[in-house]
């Protein structure tokens, strides 16, 4: 009797929960809450660096570690599950959960609100610089957290999307620009919304809800079978060591071409996006760590996510289940480089635009080019671990770095509109307001960049899925894990290794102010990163375009 109602239990479960439609829900999920646990893992690096809300050198070595892990462990991480998928992918995201939990096991000795300094010592927020024992060893989890959430993501694209991929291949546009869709709208606002919560004194709270979700996901990878009961096997799994398939994945003129595209279209968007503040923060003198009232991101971001699906929904419906691999591989490259002239364009556009700002005071030309104003310098500001913080002293309609560089010495917050009082480098009133002088006339600017820049967003997302669903095409099926898993090792060392390091050299160039390793303020110059996204999209472009001419179109058909 008892082994009567679990076969019927378990019966129920293979035929309603245990199938491909729940798999795919389950991948969706499992990708969104390692990209939330990586953002949170990042944050959490930049309050054990006491830096605040802003991003050290230290930080900046890590994600380029973390890439060139990718490019050594991924084609292996690939291999060595494609004939367990959903084992292997639970494996990886059991063993992100566990390293995430054992950063509980370093709690920090109290909360590092970033703050912004008063002339005189007060601040408007609290920080206190305490000993911290558990920083080393905190720290070193923190990176190796990082390095497995990089590999989990892998995981979910060489095991997840071709465990879906097998079995519905004309659905294959729709799986893969789903993820897209999660991770360039929800994942880029995923370090927006843990911000406040990674300088809290419960800080662990999201931590440990992140990585116990991870850990669901991982036991719920573990029901599903090997293969769903109407998959079909083509292709006889190969008893060899990787270097015959990876042998064939790399003489694949047409996978290592797309590969290399995706790499540089991944570097232009992700990069760029890494620096964002930094820009708008130079060109258009807006408060972007910190929400100004006045210029507040959160119902953009909600467009933008609504925008990027949108795009991407349409790619996917027009290459899905109109043929039975869903898109040939010559037609995706074509169609994925066309795409990345299109985001060219976008980011040229975003480097034209800007507006005539007042310049800050103290700031000169060249890098270092900032000095303390004269009427603050008795302040001693110390304003790294909060950054552009500018306020507007209405006497002479000039516009300071922060409230302590304007000498202000006290504030009223009027709902999040600050007033400062007792400013010695104002006259009359000595009176200052939150935000740059400029703000009214950049407004219309801003707002225009901000379509743009949701526009950019939109059409990567869909260069990203159709080069992405190139490579799936390109390749036999037997070959398909490995080929990702290549693909995604070469994103790891140009995209997130080089292509990081490159922004990284940009944002050095163009800083004005650096503190502590810390750059506070970038020269006008800095429109030169949305100049070089631009150019990583035309090679792009040019790669993919060059892969759609190596390709065979027939080759995933036949394999399928």
């Amino acid at each position: 009797m008892v082994f009567t109602v679990i076969w019927k239990g378990w019966d129920f479960l293979r035929k309603y929960i245990l199938t491909l439609q729940r798999f795919d829900l389950f991948l969706q999920g499992s990708l969104l809450i390692v990209i939330f646990l990586e953002s949170n893992v990042y944050l959490l690096l930049r309050r054990n660096d006491a830096s605040g809300f802003l991003p050290t050198i230290n930080e900046e070595w890590v994600k380029i570690g973390v890439g060139c892990a990718e490019f050594i462990l991924g084609a292996l991480v690939a291999w060595q599950g494609r004939s367990w998928r959903n084992f292997t992918l639970s494996f990886w995201l059991g063993a992100t959960a566990v390293c995430g939990l054992i950063v509980l096991a370093f709690p920090f000795p109290e909360a590092k609100r970033p703050e912004v300094d008063l002339c005189g010592g007060g601040t408007i927020s609290l920080y206190s610089e305490v000993d911290d024992p558990h920083r080393t060893a905190r720290g070193v989890f923190l990176v190796i957290t990082a390095v497995m959430c990089a590999l989990t993501k892998i995981s979910v694209w060489a095991h997840g999307i071709t465990y879906l991929d097998d079995h519905q291949p004309e659905n294959g546009p729709y799986f893969y620009g789903i993820l897209i869709s999660i991770r360039l709208s929800l994942g880029l606002s995923s370090s927006n919304w843990l911000r406040a919560t990674s300088v809290r004194d419960d800080w662990w709270e999201a931590q440990l809800s992140l990585a116990m979700l991870a850990l669901m996901f991982s036991i719920l990878f573990t029901l599903f079978p090997r293969q769903m009961p109407d998959y079909k096997e083509v292709d006889t799994l190969e008893r060899t060591c990787i270097f015959e398939p990876l042998g064939r994945v790399c003489r694949n003129k047409s996978v290592m071409l797309q590969a290399v595209a995706l790499s540089f279209l991944s570097a232009a968007i992700f990069g760029y996006n890494s620096y964002e503040t930094s820009l708008l923060q130079a060109k258009f003198q807006v408060e972007t760590i910190h929400e100004d009232p006045r210029t507040s991101r959160v119902i953009t971001d909600i467009f933008r996510s609504l925008v990027i699906i949108f795009f991407v929904t349409i790619f996917r419906t027009r290459f899905s289940a109109r043929r039975s691999d869903g898109v040939k591989a010559n037609t995706a490259s074509k169609v994925g480089g066309v795409v990345a002239v299109f985001a060219a364009v976008v980011f040229a556009v975003l480097a034209g635009l800007g507006c005539t700002t007042d310049t800050i005071e103290g700031k000169g030309a060249g890098r270092g080019g900032y000095s303390q104003p004269t009427c603050s310098q008795q302040c001693g500001c110390s304003e790294t671990t909060y950054g552009f913080a500018p306020v507007c002293v209405l006497d002479t309609m000039a516009t300071y770095l922060s409230p302590c560089h304007a000498g202000c010495q006290e504030y009223e917050d009027l709902n999040g509109m600050l007033l400062l009082h007792n400013c010695t480098c104002g006259v009359g009133t000595q009176r200052a307001v939150r935000g740059s002088c400029t703000l009214p006339r950049c407004a219309l600017i801003y707002n225009i960049y901000l379509v743009f820049f949701t526009l950019m967003l939109a059409i990567g997302a869909s260069g990203l899925m159709m080069q992405g669903m190139s490579v799936l095409r390109a390749t036999r099926r037997i070959d398909k894990p490995l080929a990702i898993g290549v693909t995604f090792a070469l994103v790891g060392l140009i995209g997130n290794a080089l292509g990081h390091f490159l922004y990284v050299v940009i944002n050095y160039m163009t800083c004005a102010y650096e503190v502590n390793d810390v750059c506070i303020i970038h020269k006008d110059s800095v429109w030169s990163m949305p100049a070089v996204s631009a150019v990583l999209c035309l090679l792009s472009a040019a790669l993919s375009i060059a892969a759609s001419r190596t390709s065979n179109g027939k080759l995933s058909l036949t394999a399928n």
